[in-house]
Formats: C-alpha cells, structure tokens, sequence
C-alpha cells in the first residue's frame, strides 16, 4: 500500500469515526427480525411519509410471483436529486435469496439516514452531497422460498431457476447469453435511469470485499485479473475492509481463504462470467464491489444476525460512500451553457473512459491522488484536454469543460487545448445488445458576430473561470 492510499482510508476512516452510532432497532425491533417483502414496502412507505423532505420511495416492477423490488432514494432536497449536482451511490443486497444479512443492514441503513439528518450534522454533510439508492432484496421471490442454511442454495435462483450474479451481459462473451430473468432485466433499465458512482452488491458466505475483475478470458481462474482501475479498486476495497470491525482480521475468520486486508480479486478467488460487478464498472462506469457480510448464508438467530452485521459495517458504509467525492468532478457544456451529455472523459494512463450521464452535464470520476492528463470529446465536438491535473487525497478537483462545435475554429490556450485530433465517440450500450438480437446563460446577449477564434478564447477562459468561482 502506498503512502497516498494509506491517507486516503485513514482519511476515510477518520471521517466515518466520527458519526453517532445508534441501532435502528432500539426504536423500531422488527428490523432484527427476517421480515418478508411487504414490510421492506411498507417501511419505505412510512419514511417518505415522515420525511417527505429527504426519501422518495418507488418499486422496480413486479416478479414473476408478484413481488416488488422495492426502491428507496435518500438525501436532502429529494425531489430534485436527478438534477442535483451530487454523486449517486447504489447499495444493494440479496441477489441470492438465501443470503439475508443485507437485507436487514440495508433497511437499517435507510432508517438511519432519514432518522438522524436533522440531529446529525455529520449526517447531514454526507447527504447534502450524495445521494444513496438502496434496494434491500433484488430477489425477493428467491428469499421468499430459501430456509436457514449455512451453505445451501435453496431459494438462491430466482423463480425462473437463474442465478442472477451469471445473467449479466459481458464485455469478454458477445452472442452467448439469449434473455435475461425478469429481475436482472429490471435491474439492468434501472441502471440506465440511475447512472451511479459507486455501488456495492451485499452478498454472504464468507468476510471480504471482492472488487474487479471478477472474470477475464485470458486469465486462469485463481490468478489475479487487474481492471484498468486496479490500484483504485484496491484502495476502495480496504476503505470498506479497514473500516470494518473483523473483515481485514489476518485469519481465514470463516475456515477457509485467508484473505490478506480482508480483500480479494474476483478472478483471484474464483471466475465469475456475467456478474454485475463487472458489469457495472465497464457499462454504466459504476465503480462497484461485492462486499461478502458472514460465513453463514442464513443463520437461524435473526436478532443476533442483524446486530452484529450493522455494527461490524456501520463505519465501512459511510467511509465507502465517501469516495464518490473523490477524484474529479466538474460539469460538461456547450459554448451557450446548455448542459451536454454522452460526453467521453478520458484519463492518460487508464483504459477506461466513462460518459457524462448526468441530465445537468455533470459527472464524477474517482481517482486516486496523483497528476493526471483529463480530456472531454463528444461527435460533433473537438476535444478538449487539461494536463498536469493535480487531484488530492482529501477533496474533489473541480473541472468544467466547455465543448467547441467542429462548425469553429480550433484554438490553444494556456493548459486547455482543443486537439488536432478529435475521435467521434459512440454511445455505448449496456451490452445486452451483444447478447441477444444485436437486438445559465443567455446566447442572446452575446455578439453574433464574434470570430471562431475569438469564441474558442472566450469559451475556455469561461470555462477557467467556472472552474474557480
């Protein structure tokens, strides 16, 4: 671990130390119990009643046995979170019916959000500038027929018998996958509708935060497959494990794999295809892990199951949350102020670009302290580039970029520099196609008559300044 990632956790760690701890249950005791999927409804219900102000609730859609996959947003100024300049994080759990721990944290984690808002200033910071999606069960007719077991698979698939962590499109295996279950479907359009930073999937059998490459082609099952953000998936990874009351502990805590800092690669531990871990990062530019909460799938003991698992992540929950604000954020343009989307950011030395997806034009994109070369391209646009971008462990760099129509001419100026060669850039799907059937400002006020040249200056030095104003 370096020096720069080692200050990023106990950054992290410091920061999430310093929330109050308290246990939803204490107030409302049916939380530490296994309760069935119309109480996870109707607790949402009673949160946007009560907090009208900070939750707006909504369902998926229904599965094939009638349940709803229930959905809950969390932050300040709720009705207006989808043009809000702040990060989404998206937590979810029990996309293997028999692994239950998460859908109890999830719904205590809701609570405790909306509950403390008012009262915790430390709370109110962090949903002042994000904003949570927490889905407590992603299979609900999966839960509804698993029973108490350490390591079966009773109640694991869905209805339909698929198992959801292998029914995802995948960038490595074009062409091989027909449909998708019902509930990986709705998923996969909730993704388009919520373009999220960071999620996490809360899964059980073991203790470890597992983060990608969960599968590659070319790499044996066993070894290690780096993603292009290795070194970032790394940091976030032990963010959550440090944080964690047990999971960086040195001993195999559940009788097997001893994973050093209480993290693993994907492939390293085993292969997986079709996962929505990778998923995500590649198609939706969701940094995501899948975070394992016990050995034991299904323990019988619900109240003790459930107290121990929100105190041993409490901590490691907010800390997580925290690195949506780190990295590089700013907001993409046109010379007008008209807010562009499907805008390509790509960082030199890291193969992966991620698009503007925010309906404002914002976005955000994680990074570690370092200096990086950023640039912004969208078809139709020339290129804009920033070098020599210094981003700090403990704040966002902030970067506006104003996007100059190829109608213009081209022009230099200072460190912002429109490229001599400027790629056309696609929008990229989630990949379900590879699978299946391939299937403000007033421009009034400005002179018209302003020369290209002029209007490259004045776009870029308009951008500078909303850069540092």
């Amino acid at each position: 671990m370096t020096l720069v990632t080692a200050a990023l956790i106990v950054l992290a760690v410091v920061g999430s130390n310093a929330l109050e701890f308290w246990d939803p249950a204490e107030e409302f005791p049916e939380l530490n119990t296994y309760f069935d999927n119309n109480y996870i409804g109707k607790s949402f219900a009673t949160l946007q009643e009560k907090h009208p102000d900070l939750v707006k609730t909504s369902s998926l859609g229904k599965t094939p046995r009638g349940n709803d996959m229930h959905e809950i947003t969390i932050t300040s100024d709720v009705s207006n979170w989808r043009t809000a300049n702040k990060p989404s994080v998206k937590y979810v759990a029990n996309m293997h019916g028999n692994e239950v721990r998460g859908r109890g944290l999830l719904l205590k984690f809701a609570y405790y959000l909306a509950m403390s808002y008012d009262s915790d200033q430390d709370v109110r910071d962090i949903m002042d500038t994000t904003v949570f999606h927490l889905l407590p069960t992603i299979n609900p007719d999966g839960f509804a027929s698993a029973v108490h077991s350490c390591s079966g698979v009773s109640g694991r698939y869905t209805s339909d018998g698929t198992d959801m962590n292998r029914d995802f499109p995948s960038h490595w295996q074009s062409g091989t996958r027909l449909k998708f279950a019902n509930e990986t479907k709705m998923l996969m359009n909730y993704a388009a509708r919520v373009p999220a930073v960071l999620g996490i999937s809360f899964h059980d059998g073991a203790l470890v935060t597992n983060y990608p490459w969960d599968g590659a082609p070319d790499i044996a099952s066993g070894k290690y497959a780096a993603s292009p953000d290795d070194a970032l998936f790394i940091t976030m990874a032990k963010t959550y494990s440090l944080n964690h009351k047990s999971m960086y502990k040195p001993a195999a805590q559940c009788g097997h794999d001893d994973f050093k800092d209480g993290i693993t690669n994907g492939n390293k531990w085993y292969k997986v295809f079709n996962g929505m871990q990778d998923w995500n990062y590649m198609y939706n530019d969701c940094f995501e892990v899948t975070i394992e909460l016990g050995c034991c799938k299904y323990p019988s003991d619900a109240a003790a199951t459930f107290g121990d698992v929100w105190s041993d992540n409490f901590n490691s929950m907010f800390a997580f949350s925290k690195l949506a604000n780190s990295g590089i954020k700013g907001r993409v343009t046109d010379f007008s102020g008209n807010p562009l989307k499907d805008v390509t950011i790509t960082v030199s030395g890291i193969d992966k670009t991620i698009k503007v997806r925010h309906p404002e034009g914002y976005f955000w994109r994680p990074l570690l302290a370092g200096t990086y070369n950023v640039s912004a391209s969208k078809h139709g646009y020339y290129t804009l580039s920033r070098k020599s971008v210094v981003v700090l462990e403990n704040e966002p760099t902030l970067m506006n970029f104003i996007l100059i129509p190829k109608s213009q001419d081209k022009g230099m100026i200072g460190d912002d520099t429109i490229d001599n060669d400027t790629a056309d850039n696609d929008n990229r799907d989630d990949g379900s196609k590879d699978n299946t059937e391939k299937d403000k400002d007033d421009p009034s006020s400005r002179s018209r008559d302003l020369s290209p040249s002029v209007l490259v200056v004045v776009s870029i030095l308009f951008g500078v300044l909303r850069t540092f104003c």
